[in-house]
């Protein structure tokens, strides 16, 4: 069976970049690139990726979500993340970085619409997190891709980190992890999920947050519990993935996910999710 290395090189565009199936002919996005720059080892695959991403920087620094799209969005946070790995892109990725610094979701900062949020959805919502899109409220995923993009090129002590922590620790969900961005809708939990509580804990760890601290450690646990009965690849590649950048034992979840990898090297035949689960198996 071929590996995931090979399913990426072969999955590889002419422009450097991916896409979310394997076919070459495909649109090349900024996730799945920067994703597949991150898990591969392969020295000519990744610069000609890097050379992807520097080609579709937009003018504020920012990157939409291929090259088409007319405005900066939440792709930044990957882009920062992979380009940070090169010194020569550090010009590029720190002016990333200055385009999230500047970036913010919409808040709601009057009194009397405060107190009405926080009754109803438990949350503060003065609080400067990251959306998806300028003009967008802020969620979790964004935001915590924000954070480890901001630590990846030495900006983890910025204003605008600690404040994405903050978000983070007000969206969690009471019984451990996050989800989209709401721990409670109109007086009842909203559960949380795999992959918002992998992020997070991802951001938590780059920022130096420790195990010790019980709203970590209760996001591991409820990590720990689910992915037990974790189903899908992208489920399991970043359960693990979490888990064991907090050196957190996983179980036969492994082994679980490579049971469902394809004779190509893929899985589900996505360079996205095979680029997720090769990091996983790399922890």
């Amino acid at each position: 069976m071929a590996s995931a290395a090979d399913f990426l090189a072969h999955s590889q565009h002419p422009d450097g970049g991916w896409g979310y199936r394997a076919q070459t002919q495909s649109v090349s996005y900024v996730e799945p690139t920067a994703a597949a720059i991150l898990a591969l080892k392969d020295d000519a695959a990744r610069g000609r990726a890097r050379d992807f991403l520097l080609s579709i920087q937009r003018p504020d620094g920012g990157w939409g979500i291929a090259a088409l799209d007319p405005e900066s969005g939440w792709m930044t946070a990957w882009a920062v993340l992979a380009l940070a790995q090169f010194p020569d892109a550090h010009d590029a990725a720190t002016r990333g970085a200055q385009w999230l610094v500047n970036m913010e979701g919409l808040r709601v900062t009057d009194e009397p619409s405060r107190a009405v949020i926080r009754r109803r959805l438990q949350i503060d919502s003065t609080l400067r997190g990251w959306p998806w899109q300028p003009g967008d409220a802020a969620w979790v995923h964004p935001t915590a891709l924000a954070i480890l993009a901001l630590g990846a090129v030495g900006k983890s002590s910025d204003s605008r980190a600690r404040d994405g922590l903050v978000y983070l620790f007000d969206r969690a969900v009471a019984s451990g992890g996050w989800n989209t961005g709401n721990p409670e809708m109109l007086d009842r939990p909203v559960p949380a999920t795999i992959q918002d509580t992998a992020v997070a804990l991802l951001a938590l760890h780059a920022a130096g947050f420790d195990a010790s601290d019980k709203r970590v450690a209760n996001a591991i646990q409820f990590l720990r519990d689910v992915l037990v009965r974790a189903k899908t690849s992208a489920e399991l590649a970043w359960g693990i993935y979490a888990l064991r950048d907090w050196r957190v034992d996983v179980g036969d979840a492994p082994t679980r996910l490579n049971g469902l990898q394809n004779d190509d090297g893929s899985w589900r035949g996505n360079p996205f999710i095979t680029a997720i689960a090769a990091m996983a198996n790399q922890k």
